[in-house]
């Protein structure tokens, strides 16, 4: 049985995945084995989301599908790119003072065109990533119908990008395979969605244990590139299942009207979140030196970490209304809300 066109718990899972994004982000040094375990869902549960919700049959084409991925995830690319490099060349390089000051202007524009942000967007790596994977994965589905094959087949690769050393590859395409299996499990998933084994609290419980002792071999100890990799595959296609049966439990559980359509809004904006978020929690940052005199995003307080991460995601829900109101062709929409 397939995905039907509105799944509440599809709405939670996209809450989760921007909300462990954006949390991160307020304090890159939050460590320990639950934030590791975090880590693990926080950029693969994304590829999976995407993934869940692919249907080859929708598109006639390849070309039409590369239409509506580039309305999707380019046109924003480019839009948020280039008010952001403004906003950089402006106030951004004199407001952060030596460090930025001594980067070259073109540097950004370069990254742009390469599809690797860094200075001025850099959370957008995830947009050309899974704008990469998507398209792979739509080439390699037309003449593969096996997920598993697809899968197998990307992690080959992915070390034979490992064995050639190649990094920094156009479009992020050396990431793209590495997260291009949780896309094509979460295909595999996809068609079992509403009939998941794990109704006996025993398989989750076995899954996610697997899933952590994997994690933790993973992080502890360098068996050699390869077989850290697969460590990690496997790890997270374990924890998978898990993410999604955690998600339909809270979506059962806070299937409110209010509430539900907050987190549905908040899960149809991500794209403008990523934009956004590292800016809001720069200004959050500044504002905690200049009134209370401590760096709120190096505090070991993480309900703290918490709130502004929660913060982040409602002031960019503002921004988000401004946007979807007022100028949609920023995201790649019309004003009634459609892809144009």
């Amino acid at each position: 049985m397939r995905l039907t066109s509105r799944e509440i718990w599809i709405d939670y899972a996209k809450f989760i995945s921007i909300f462990l994004v954006v949390l991160f982000h307020t304090n890159p040094n939050l460590d320990g084995y639950i934030f590791d375990f975090l880590r693990l869902l926080r950029m693969p549960a994304f590829f999976l989301i995407a993934g869940l919700l692919f249907n080859m049959k929708k598109w006639n084409n390849f070309i039409d599908f590369i239409k509506h991925r580039f309305k999707r995830l380019i046109i924003p690319y480019i839009w948020f790119s280039l008010i952001f490099y403004i906003l950089w060349i402006l106030i951004g390089r004199n407001m952060v003072g030596e460090t930025e000051l001594a980067i070259n202007p073109l540097t950004p524009i370069k990254e742009f065109i390469m599809g690797r942000p860094n200075i001025v967007l850099a959370p957008y790596w995830f947009i050309t990533c899974l704008f990469m994977v998507q398209i792979l994965f739509y080439f390699l589905k037309t003449y593969i119908n096996s997920s598993i094959v697809i899968i197998i087949i990307s992690i080959l690769c992915y070390w034979g990008i490992i064995y050639f050393d190649i990094t920094n590859l156009p479009w992020c395409i050396d990431k793209a395979f590495l997260f291009l299996p949780f896309y094509a499990y979460a295909n595999i998933l996809r068609e079992n969605t509403h009939k998941f084994l794990l109704r006996e609290r025993i398989y989750i419980i076995i899954l996610t244990t697997i899933s952590f002792v994997l994690l933790i071999l993973n992080n502890k100890f360098v068996i050699s590139p390869y077989i850290n990799h697969l460590l990690y595959i496997i790890s997270g296609f374990c924890i998978m299942p898990v993410y999604i049966v955690f998600c339909k439990y809270i979506a059962s559980k806070f299937n409110i009207t209010p509430i539900s359509n907050g987190i549905k809004y908040i899960g149809d904006n991500n794209i403008i979140t990523l934009a956004v978020q590292n800016y809001i929690i720069g200004f959050i940052k500044i504002l905690g030196v200049k009134l209370l005199a401590i760096n709120l995003l190096t505090t070991n307080y993480y309900i703290l970490n918490i709130v502004i991460a929660l913060t982040t995601i409602v002031i960019s829900m503002s921004i988000a209304f401004f946007i979807n109101k007022y100028v949609p062709f920023l995201i790649g929409k019309t004003h009634n809300g459609r892809i144009y």
